[in-house]
């Protein structure tokens, strides 16, 4: 009676043990194990997918590119702009001056720095919340 409860715990143990295995991977590509089971089934697979891969990479690269010129040219054109519009407003206050209007030369300038300075720190305090 004694070893059968004892062969039965054995059993009800050996029931209870489970071995679990993962493999995690990143990447474009699959392991190579995996990519040499892909070539395996359909011949020539693992160049296909290395290919895949190797345009996926360019086209990105490509499109990283094209947004760096894009950020390059949207910053140079704020900047001719703005300084163009520093000129006008300079010479629209020296305009107001010599017609002999100095409360509207004032008011013109005053108008330019408050919105320069609002831009200034519409633009810091947007630096700030993104970090």
């Amino acid at each position: 009676m004694l070893m059968e409860k004892l062969e039965r715990q054995k059993r009800a143990v050996k029931a209870a043990i489970q071995v679990s295995e993962e493999h995690h991977f990143s990447g474009p590509l699959p392991r190579p194990e995996d990519l040499a089971k892909y070539d395996q089934i359909v011949p020539g697979a693992a160049a296909r997918i290395i290919q895949m891969a190797e345009k996926e990479m360019s086209h990105r690269h490509d499109n990283e590119k094209k947004l760096s010129k894009s950020i390059i040219w949207t910053t140079v054109m704020s900047i001719i702009f703005a300084f163009l519009s520093v000129i006008i407003l300079s010479l629209l206050c020296f305009y107001a001056i010599y017609k002999d209007y100095p409360t509207v030369a004032a008011s013109i300038a005053v108008g330019a720095i408050a919105a320069v300075a609002g831009v200034f720190l519409y633009k810091s305090s947007k630096k700030e919340k993104g970090k």
